[in-house]
């Protein structure tokens, strides 16, 4: 199964950067523009257990995708698998290492499956990976801009 993991350092303390994660409107300002995501229901705060709902534009016609948060050890770790999407395996595991003193690293891997059929002539896992490199250099840029400037 292909897996992309990518990383950042971040200068802020961990409990504040896991905060910032765990929300949902706030990870709402980190998603580039051109995301295509809209949540439908979400919690304040994601905890184990916790569903985030929204629909997804972008490769193909609009798709209802549901995550779980399945594991969550705060302030260092949280698992959100799909239950409803458009891939057959999506799995997003969020991991922050304290490094020394006020630097964090972000560590964010995914686990994936491209569709099978005709949509897997399109979305294949070259595009999928181009997609996500481009939505993290994104969002790590915009995460530094947030979480460093106060």
């Amino acid at each position: 199964m292909p897996q992309f993991e990518t990383s950042t350092h971040l200068r802020c303390e961990i409990d504040r950067l896991f905060d910032f994660l765990i929300r949902p409107h706030r990870v709402l300002e980190i998603l580039p523009e051109d995301s295509g995501v809209t949540y439908t229901s979400v919690p304040e705060k994601l905890t184990l257990g916790s569903r985030v709902e929204f629909d997804l534009r972008g490769f193909g016609p609009v798709q209802n995708v549901i995550h779980e948060v399945v594991e969550f050890t705060a302030p260092t770790r949280f698992v959100e698998a799909q239950k409803q999407g458009p891939l057959p395996h999506w799995r997003h595991e969020h991991v922050l290492e304290p490094v020394d003193g006020a630097l964090v690293k972000l560590v964010d891997r995914i686990d994936f499956a491209p569709p099978t059929g005709l949509a897997g002539l399109l979305v294949t896992e070259a595009r999928i990976r181009k997609s996500l490199e481009k939505g993290f250099a994104h969002r790590y840029q915009r995460l530094k801009m947030l979480i460093e400037s106060v």
